[in-house]
């Protein structure tokens, strides 16, 4: 059975990164992805699947230029499609934190993990007691 969740298809949003430097970028939904550009240039990826009308599953994301990573393009992203949820009562998140969802550029499982659990912690989830997941309670 498939939920559909409507949110505008496609708007602009204006956020400061880590340096403090301001972007303007463009939020692209469609359906269970969300891709967002920055003059044109994909700067990030994120799919989800909602389980019922309250509950989504993050099931991938990923900044696909890894020069452009840890910049701030994945927290701020992350945090405007958490708010976009929110607004449409979504009330919980998760992603599985398994090191087979990372992308190239990692030297390792132990790596990936720091940065993974660092990433989701700064974007308001917990991780779970056996650290397989990174949940997080919409309000």
């Amino acid at each position: 059975m498939a939920i559909v969740l409507y949110i505008r298809k496609e708007y602009f949003r204006g956020v400061i990164l880590s340096d403090k430097s301001v972007h303007i970028l463009e939020f692209h939904y469609k359906g269970k992805d969300v891709d967002v550009f920055e003059k044109g240039r994909r700067v990030f990826h994120f799919e989800y699947f909602l389980e019922n009308k309250y509950r989504a599953e993050i099931l991938d994301f990923y900044v696909p230029d890894i020069t452009m990573r840890g910049k701030g393009y994945g927290r701020a992203c992350m945090l405007e499609i958490l708010e976009q949820l929110r607004k449409k009562q979504v009330t919980m998140i998760r992603s599985a934190l398994g090191y087979g969802m990372a992308p190239i550029g990692y030297t390792g499982p132990e790596q990936y993990m720091t940065l993974i659990t660092e990433f989701f912690e700064k974007t308001g989830f917990s991780i779970s007691g056996n650290g397989d997941a990174a949940i997080q309670i919409l309000e």
